[in-house]
């Protein structure tokens, strides 16, 4: 995934009405201020308006976005992403392979006091990777997702090793992982941005979504169990809780003392989709209510709901320039149009008429023929005099046809105020005055030569 990057930081265009992205070449790191009562605890945080792909979303807050932070169980989206690719590669049946929590696994875990969904290692309980998958991304089951590793890898060291090539494939430029569970360690950090990339990322698999998106499952080991279920972590999804949020489509907590509360998901509402990402916010409020981090995600998801607005801003065509045609008997020019129209998330009542729409690149004139569709420069949408929001390519509106007179005439114009002419014209001259100069030098000669006879008759 990548992504075209244009800084724009500005402090108060809720206030003032402006454009809030970009779709051709959309920017994708932007600062924007919240409605002035607004309050975060979260030390981190990021909202994006998702786009028809990557290349046209488009982020409208962020804070700290590209700070460090532990991720604590929002590990798991690297988690699933990763197993997804292998199994993936491997062609495994996730229905019938298996994976054993032996005392190998339970090791890496002990004494840590992460959570887990009781797996017993004496009995080396045995569970299909399709159980050992959804349990390890709706819970913070450590056991489950060690078990997962070492069976897909054949150790948690090369499952994490893989995790971290990935995340570097994928672009993520302040991410680094030595485990899976989501403890904390000196090399286990990302930030909201570069989760945002492993999101947006997973979400290209159709698999990837489901894994978070479950508020139950029910697990049926194959050996060494019995059957039990579990809920998701995430409260937003679920019904029976106070902060359930309905236009959650999926999400995943973390929490560590140092990480604290996390909550990273993507929501949609009538046709308008949004990826959040909360970090480092408060266990409770200043009134000791609990549940801070949701309340933050909700506010910033209403936000955006609320605020903003998608907009055609150029349409395909519309005349942005003119050119002037050369060696066209009966067109002497001809209009630029957008090769495709403009669309992008707005704040809602936006004037269009304070967007710039400036032509960039696009030559003084040219040499027919000119094809329809023949791309001729750029148009950049601008605010803030200088603040560009996205640039489309511009092409001519019709063919025009070259005149083979004018051409002719074109080239002989060419050729006759071209230094070779004149190189020509100057050795010529040359050859003119050497044979100037022979023939005086001749008919001297000759005069010479015939005074000589006439006086030897004399």
């Amino acid at each position: 995934m990548h992504i075209k990057k244009i800084t724009l930081r500005i402090a108060a265009m809720l206030s003032c009405g402006l454009l809030l992205g970009g779709r051709v070449s959309a920017w994708t790191e932007s600062l924007y201020q919240l409605p002035s009562n607004t309050e975060l605890s979260a030390k981190a945080a990021i909202v994006v308006n998702l786009g028809a792909n990557e290349q046209e979303d488009t982020v409208l807050f962020e804070l700290n976005a590209h700070s460090k932070r532990s991720p604590a169980a929002l590990v798991r989206f690297m988690v699933g992403l990763t197993a997804i690719e292998i199994i993936r590669e491997k062609g495994l049946d996730i229905d019938k392979v298996t994976g054993k929590y032996t005392s190998t696994q339970f090791n890496l875990i002990t004494g840590s006091q992460l959570a887990t969904v009781q797996m017993s290692y004496i009995n080396q309980e045995e569970w299909t990777i399709r159980d050992l998958l959804s349990i390890s991304t709706i819970q913070t089951a450590a056991d489950a997702c060690v078990t997962l590793a070492t069976t897909l890898a054949g150790s948690n060291e090369e499952f994490v090793n893989k995790m971290n090539s990935l995340a570097t494939e994928i672009g993520c430029k302040n991410t680094s992982f030595s485990n899976v569970t989501g403890l904390d360690s000196p090399n286990q950090y990302t930030t909201a941005a570069d989760l945002y990339k492993i999101i947006r990322y997973g979400m290209n698999y159709p698999e990837f979504e489901p894994l978070f998106s479950a508020t139950q499952y029910t697990i049926n080991p194959i050996k060494g169990g019995i059957p039990r279920s579990y809920g998701s972590t995430n409260d937003m999804m679920r019904r029976s809780t106070p902060y359930y949020y309905a236009p959650m489509a999926f999400g995943k907590t973390g929490f560590t003392d140092e990480a604290g509360r996390c909550l990273a998901s993507v929501a949609r509402d009538s046709g308008y989709e949004y990826l959040c990402v909360v970090l480092g916010a408060s266990d409770t409020d200043s009134q000791g209510e609990r549940g801070v981090f949701y309340k933050e995600t909700k506010t910033l998801y209403v936000w955006a709901f609320n605020n903003f607005t998608y907009e055609t801003l150029l349409k395909k065509n519309e005349p942005i320039a003119t050119v002037k045609v050369n060696l066209a008997w009966n067109k002497d020019k001809v209009s630029l149009i957008p090769k495709e129209s403009f669309s992008t998330i707005a704040i809602k009542g936006l004037d269009l008429s304070t967007i710039v729409k400036r032509p960039v690149g696009v030559p003084e004139s040219i040499d027919a023929p000119v094809k329809k569709g023949q791309v001729l420069g750029k148009v950049q949408l601008i605010i803030q005099t200088d603040q560009v929001i996205g640039e489309v390519e511009l092409v001519a509106s019709e063919s025009i046809e070259r005149s083979e007179v004018l051409d002719v005439w074109s080239k002989i114009l060419s050729f006759l105020t071209s230094p070779w002419f004149y190189v020509g014209l100057g050795l010529l001259l040359l050859l003119l005055i050497g044979y100037i100069i022979l023939n005086i030098v001749h008919n001297r000669k000759r005069r010479r030569n015939r005074m000589k006879r006439i006086n030897k008759y004399r």
